[in-house]
């Protein structure tokens, strides 16, 4: 009758943190005796944690002779994966003492592709050589994302948060133009009003859900549903801008997102009488997030910059 393989117990937790920190000095320093006067402590109460904390592991973390002290195998495995938890630990530790005033850890952020691309980019450089501790995951796509199950902290959007959100912040009052290059209303004619734009190629943002077809503009309380002919559509933001840019057709965009454009000249107005519904730019977080000092710095750090982006093409 074959043997029986005799099991192992398993690990008796909690652990006890402090002989696990006494076991990687002593790995570190390849001797009790060394720990033990590092920590203030008797030698014989070293030796007596350090085996405790492998009775619990149920494993034998050194091999000992009368030379020399070293890590078994596993038990040089378990170490390393032991150092590493505890610095996570203690990293954790010290955010959670402060997580109101010091701007550390990561920002994960999610931010449309145009917007954050080509508005926000130098901006979130700026932001990120004032906080050296910082660091930035960013997000950018044009699909919204719902950042109750995704992994990101916060993020900036144009129009009404979607249920489940909550608004940080208002960071800019905003809206939708028609824009269109120089160089197609000179070859195309300019139009006059939105009837004359049915005779233009458009270019159309489609996301899901969303078809981008119809264009509703407002001139004071006279609304239009305008429908372009459209020539070229795609789902992202940026390459509607680019296509725009060099001459392909008119396209209706957020006015922060075509700011410098508009103030350089690359694009102008169309209809500039004619602009969407309040489409603001909002920050936003899911709900039972707490704010953190990052959060709190990176509003406190766009909302200015933006509110003068926004206030330079008001008028345009």
């Amino acid at each position: 009758m074959p043997r029986r393989a005799r099991s192992v117990p398993p690990p008796q937790l909690p652990l006890e943190l402090p002989s696990l920190r006494l076991a990687l000095r002593v790995a570190e320093l390849g001797s009790v005796a060394a720990a033990a006067r590092e920590a203030d402590l008797l030698p014989a109460t070293a030796t007596a944690a350090v085996r405790r904390l492998e009775a619990q592991l149920g494993a034998a973390l050194f091999t000992r002779n009368t030379r020399a002290l070293k890590a078994t195998v596993e038990g040089g495995l378990f170490l390393e994966r032991a150092r590493h938890a505890l610095a996570l630990l203690d990293q954790g530790t010290a955010e959670l003492h402060a997580p109101l005033t010091q701007v550390r850890g990561t920002l994960r952020l999610s931010v449309s592709t145009d917007l954050g691309l080509h508005v926000l980019r130098p901006m979130l450089d700026e932001f990120m050589a004032l906080h050296p501790q910082l660091q930035l995951e960013l997000r950018v796509s044009d699909r919204v994302s719902d950042i109750g199950r995704e992994p990101v902290d916060v993020a900036l959007r144009y129009g009404v948060p979607a249920s489940g959100e909550q608004i940080v912040r208002l960071m800019a009052d905003n809206t939708a133009v028609l824009v269109a290059s120089p160089a197609y209303l000179e070859r195309a004619g300019t139009p006059h009003n939105p009837t004359e734009l049915a005779t233009h190629h458009g270019i159309v943002l489609r996301l899901s859900g969303r078809p981008g077809h119809v264009w509703t503009l407002f001139r004071g309380e006279e609304s239009v549903d305008i429908q372009p002919r459209v020539r070229r559509a795609a789902d992202n933001g940026l390459l509607a801008r680019l296509w725009a840019l060099d001459g392909h057709g008119v396209v209706l965009k957020s006015r922060l997102d075509v700011a410098d454009d508009l103030l350089a000249g690359r694009l102008v107005r169309v209809l500039p009488g004619y602009e969407s519904q309040p489409y603001p730019l909002t920050m936003v977080f899911a709900r039972g997030t707490h704010l953190s000092a990052r959060m709190r710095a990176l509003a406190d750090f766009l909302h200015p910059r933006l509110q003068a982006l926004a206030a330079s093409v008001r008028g345009n």
